[in-house]
C-alpha cells in the first residue's frame, strides 16, 4: 500500500497535489491510498493497468480552476485509451469537479474539439473496471464518461452538485459497453443529474466537444440495480440509430424526473440531430430485449410536456414490470404516461392488474396512454 502523504502530498487544499500524486500513480501493479484531506489537482491523474486506488471518505479531490483545460483533461482517466487498460480498481472518496472554478466552462463553441469536455472521470478501453463507494461532485457535464469496456463493476456512487448546468449525466456509457454490472446509484441533491442519470448513448453526435474522445458501437449485458434521483432531468436515456442496445436488466428504478424516465427519442429534438425522419419512415434503431422490473416515477415539477415513457426507436421485446406512477408526489398528472410514435408496425400492449389498458399496433399517428399501468410490452 502507498500512502501519497508518505510520498510527497500535502492535502490542504492548496499546494498542487497532482505531481505527487501522479508519481505514486506511475508504473502500475500497486495499491495506492489517498487518505482524508483536501487535494488541487491541477494535471490530469493517469491510471495505469493492475492498480488499486483507495481512497478515505474524507479524501476529496478537487480539478483546479485556474488552470487551463483542454480535450484531454479530466480530474481522473485511465492512461491508456488507445490500446487500453485493464484491472482498474478505484473506491472511495469524493471526486471533484469545481464547477465553479474559474477555468472549468464549458466552451460556447459547441463543436471546438480541443476544448474541455467538462468530464469528472472519464475511462475509455478497460477491461476489468470495478468503481465503488465514491461520490462524484460538481460537474461541468458529466460526472463520469464511459465508452469500450468489458467486465466492470460500478457500486455506490453518489453524485452531488449545488450548481445546475446542462449535459450533466450521471453515468454516461457511449459505445463498445458490455458485460457489466451497475447497482446503488443514487442522486444525493436535488435537481441532480440535470441530464441524464443512466445514459446509453450507443449512437450520439461525435462533433460535440463533450463527446470528444468517445465512439459509437454496442451496449450489452449489463444488469441495472437499485437507481434513485428525487428530482432528475430522465432517469435512463437508451438512443440507438443504428447501433444496438441489448440484453439489459433494469431493477428498482425510483426517480422524479423533470423530462422523462425513460427517454428513446434518438436525439431527434437535439441541437445535433443524427439524421433525418424523412430517410427512415420504418423507423430508427435497435433496442432489443430490455427488462425492468420495478420503476417508481413521478413528475417532479409541473409543466407541459411529452410523456414519463417517450418512445420513437424501433424496438424488440421491450418488457416493464411492476410500473407505478406515483401519484402522491406527481406534479403533472395530467400528462400521459407513454407517448409512441414514428415505429409503424410496432405491437404495443399495456396492463393494469389483468386489466387491457392498451393492444393496439403503431401507426401513423402517435399512440397516447395518459393512465398509469402496470406492465407495457413493446414489440
Amino acid at each position: 500500500m502507498h500512502n501519497i502523504r508518505n510520498l510527497g502530498a500535502i492535502g490542504d487544499g492548496l499546494a498542487d497535489d497532482s505531481a505527487a500524486i501522479q508519481k505514486v500513480l506511475d508504473g502500475g501493479r500497486k495499491e495506492v491510498f489517498i487518505p482524508a484531506g483536501v487535494y488541487r489537482i491541477a494535471q490530469t491523474l493517469k491510471v495505469d493497468s493492475f492498480t488499486k486506488i483507495v481512497a478515505d471518505p474524507g479524501a476529496r479531490l478537487f480539478h483546479c480552476g485556474e488552470t487551463p483545460h483542454g480535450a484531454e483533461d479530466f480530474l481522473l482517466t485511465n492512461r491508456d485509451p488507445v490500446f487500453g487498460n485493464a484491472e482498474i480498481q478505484i473506491t472511495g472518496g469524493t471526486w471533484d469537479g469545481n464547477k465553479t472554478g474559474r477555468t472549468n466552462f464549458k466552451d460556447p463553441d459547441l463543436f471546438n474539439l480541443k476544448a474541455f469536455t467538462g468530464t469528472v472521470l472519464n475511462f475509455r478501453n478497460v477491461r476489468d473496471l470495478k468503481l465503488s463507494d465514491l461520490i462524484v461532485a460538481n460537474s461541468v457535464v458529466y460526472f463520469v464518461r464511459m465508452c469500450m469496456l468489458d467486465g466492470f463493476e460500478i457500486r455506490n456512487i453518489g453524485f452531488q452538485s449545488d450548481v445546475i448546468e446542462n449535459n450533466q449525466d450521471g453515468l454516461h456509457f457511449n459505445g463498445w459497453v458490455r458485460n457489466g454490472v451497475v447497482e446503488n446509484i443514487r442522486a444525493l441533491t436535488k435537481g441532480q443529474p440535470n441530464d441524464d442519470l443512466i445514459a446509453l448513448n450507443a449512437d450520439d453526435s461525435m462533433a460535440r466537444l463533450e463527446n470528444t474522445g468517445m465512439t459509437c458501437g454496442p451496449i450489452e449485458n449489463i444488469v441495472f440495480r437499485n437507481l434513485y434521483a428525487e428530482d432528475c432531468h430522465t432517469a435512463v436515456r437508451l438512443l440507438s440509430y443504428v447501433s444496438p442496445i441489448r440484453n439489459l436488466r433494469f431493477e428498482n428504478v425510483v426517480a422524479g424526473c423533470r423530462c422523462f424516465a425513460i427517454n428513446m427519442d434518438g436525439a431527434r429534438y437535439c441541437r445535433t440531430p443524427l439524421f433525418r425522419d424523412e430517410d427512415f419512415p420504418q423507423g430508427v434503431g435497435r433496442i432489443e430485449n430490455i427488462e425492468f422490473r420495478g420503476l417508481k416515477v413521478w413528475w417532479s415539477t409541473p409543466g407541459e410536456r411529452k410523456a414519463l415513457i417517450d418512445g420513437e426507436s424501433r424496438v424488440e421485446n421491450f418488457l416493464i414490470r411492476g410500473f407505478e406512477r406515483d401519484a402522491t408526489r406527481d406534479q403533472a398528472p395530467e400528462v400521459p404516461t407513454l407517448w409512441v410514435e414514428k415505429t409503424p408496425g410496432l405491437p404495443i400492449k399495456a396492463l393494469a392488474g389483468e386489466r387491457v389498458v392498451l393492444d393496439a399496433v403503431a401507426g401513423s399517428e402517435p399512440v397516447v396512454v395518459s393512465e398509469a399501468f402496470s406492465e407495457l410490452r413493446l414489440g
